[in-house]
């Protein structure tokens, strides 16, 4: 028998919506601050977009967390795990320092070190005709950078006017698009490609892109060197979860929020799907910021300046992510990334992708409708890492002499170009859709392509594949037309333009990537600590910066050998059916016979 609103209510010091490592963060950080939380999430699983999946109990990817930048000893993320007691649950594994990315093309290499005057010295090296405009290009990033910081809120007034005074002469570079700036260096059309496809690490493209934030991904790798946490991605979901549940904090997967309880212009609480009514003072939404306004706050609870606000949000680009299954021993392979660009034919691709790429690909997709596909898989630069090469150690990621490898890269939203348009996404209807599975298997063999440049003759040992298309990002994490990363940090929504982790509604705040504190790992778990300071009145970075421990390290669990941390992520705060467990079969797994061996 369903709970009814008759049902006694139940009453929370704060409640976080969504279990991404926004919501987690938030959570962790309001429970270890002494606020019996409540942390909701629609899926079965945590972590989000940073959640691990298995198939076939051979394969295990990571659907999110890659490479985080700047986790050593005496960094933000150090003491930020130090502050909750995480530091020896949470271990940074470190990439390549020589090169933690290579871009590569036809006949092309460049390594990209933890060093800025490396970087420069490589760019040289690879196009020497483009010196001065290089050196220029280096001059300003670095100087944008090295003015950042990480405790900086780029949302706040007075942290923006003390970062352009930082910046100095280079401020007024700071919020042009970073094409601009690489426009105005006048750069080789092979030279402003390779220094683009970076963007595309935060959802973007070099149109839209700040440069800004082209400095502060920089910042974070070059200054800092890249991570990935020991044992994937869900060991970050782990530790928060942890964190809840030891300190008097409760979790519920597969719980559906209907909507925010609003009385007189305050939060109340919210009301489940099943009528359920859940009491506190505090509300931390941390999924998606459009569904947030529209769906559970409502409009009609807002003033008509933020709704409008609200309904003309840009949201990132989606990503198309497909994960291959292969038999190659990458454990003599650089431990670095890969950036693929597929040929010099097309250096204008991620220009393409931002500009009317919806409509002219609509009407292109009209006339013949898988071009725009062959076109995609052909032309677009992809994103290739593998987790078992920066995680050697983990038996879960391959079988022995096998490789979990990943090729990603940005994709159009337009359904109609999908073939899902008029399914209903909630419910995977599209999969069936024979044009949806032969457009699957067009991106999924160009992706393989890009996967073959990076590690020669993968291809030919293919083992297992699948692809997860926009569509799949939408089912699993409720995001608006698949867009992991939130709003596009555009010009337009960017540092003072994005959202707080406050709202115009007493008591609720925000927490994610939408947020001020930007995309990505990092950014998600910034804003979580940020919704928790605002929710409790204190400063807990800089309580946490200071060295103060916020979590009673005796109250976690003890972990015995061989702990599975998605098993500790899934199926909380209820009994979980036989069905709910075949991880194995979950996606698209009928639809990747398509293009698996």
């Amino acid at each position: 028998m369903s709970r009814t609103q008759t049902t006694p209510q139940e009453h929370w010091d704060a409640i976080v919506i969504g279990g991404g490592l926004g919501g987690l963060s938030a959570a962790a950080h309001l429970t270890a601050a002494g606020k019996r939380t409540l942390l909701l999430e629609r899926y079965s699983v945590l972590g989000g977009s940073s959640h691990v999946f298995r198939r076939k109990k051979q394969w295990e990817f990571d659907c999110g967390v890659h490479y985080i930048g700047g986790c050593g000893q005496g960094s933000l993320m150090d003491s930020l795990m130090r502050g909750l007691a995480l530091e020896d649950r949470v271990q940074w594994l470190p990439l390549d320092r020589d090169g933690f990315d290579t871009i590569i093309g036809p006949d092309f290499e460049l390594r990209v070190p933890s060093d800025w005057d490396g970087f420069l010295e490589n760019l040289l090296r690879a196009f020497p005709a483009d010196e001065r405009g290089l050196r220029f290009y280096i001059s300003v990033v670095r100087r944008i950078s090295e003015s950042m910081d990480r405790s900086m809120n780029l949302a706040s007034r007075a942290d923006l006017i003390q970062f352009a005074r930082r910046c100095g002469w280079a401020a007024a570079w700071a919020m042009v698009p970073h094409a601009a700036l690489l426009a105005a260096c006048r750069l080789s059309p092979r030279a402003f490609l390779v220094l683009s496809v970076q963007d595309a690490a935060t959802a973007t493209t070099p149109i839209t892109a700040p440069v800004a934030l082209r400095a502060g991904f920089l910042h974070d790798y070059l200054i800092g060197g890249a991570w990935y946490p020991k044992g994937g991605g869900q060991m970050l979901a782990a530790g928060f979860s942890d964190v809840i549940l030891s300190h008097g904090g409760e979790i519920r997967t597969q719980t559906h929020v209907a909507r925010i309880v609003i009385e007189s212009g305050a939060v109340k609480g919210v009301q489940l799907e099943d009528g359920e009514i859940l009491r506190a003072p505090a509300i931390v939404a941390a999924g998606d910021i459009r569904r947030t306004y529209r769906d559970l706050v409502g409009y009609e609870n807002l003033p008509a300046s933020v709704a409008r606000r609200s309904e003309n949000w840009k949201m990132s680009h989606p990503l198309i992510n497909a994960f291959f299954g292969i038999e190659i021993d990458v454990g003599k392979t650089p431990n670095s990334n890969f950036y693929v660009i597929p040929n010099w034919d097309d250096t204008t691709s991620l220009f393409r992708l931002q500009q009317g790429l919806s409509r002219r690909l609509t009407q292109a997709a009209k006339r013949r409708p898988m071009d725009w596909a062959m076109d995609h898989a052909r032309n677009m630069p992809a994103f290739v890492q593998s987790s078992t090469r920066r995680d050697p150690d983990n038996r879960r990621s391959a079988p022995a002499g096998h490789a979990a490898i990943e090729a990603q890269t940005l994709a159009p939203a337009d359904p109609r170009l999908w073939g899902f348009d008029g399914h209903d996404v909630a419910r995977g209807t599209y999969r069936r859709d024979g044009r949806y599975q032969e457009i699957k298997a067009i991106i999924t063999d160009g992706l393989l392509q890009r996967v073959e440049q990076a590690y020669p003759g993968a291809s030919a040992k293919l083992r297992w594949s699948e692809l997860g298309s926009p569509a799949s990002q939408e089912r699993f994490t409720h995001t608006s037309g698949g867009a992991a990363f939130g709003l596009e940090p555009r010009l337009s929504q960017f540092g003072p333009f994005r959202p707080g982790v406050t709202t115009v509604i007493k008591g609720l705040f925000m927490a994610g990537t939408s947020t001020a504190w930007g995309p990505g790992t990092v950014g998600a778990m910034l804003s979580g600590m940020h919704a928790a300071s605002a929710v409790t009145g204190r400063d807990l970075q800089a309580e946490v910066c200071a060295g103060v421990v916020l979590a009673d390290r005796s109250r976690l669990s003890v972990r015995k050998a061989g702990f599975d941390p998605l098993t500790a992520t899934r199926m909380l705060g209820r009994k979980a059916t036989r069905s709910e467990h075949q991880d194995d079969e979950d996606e698209d797994t009928a639809a990747s016979l398509v293009t698996s061996t």
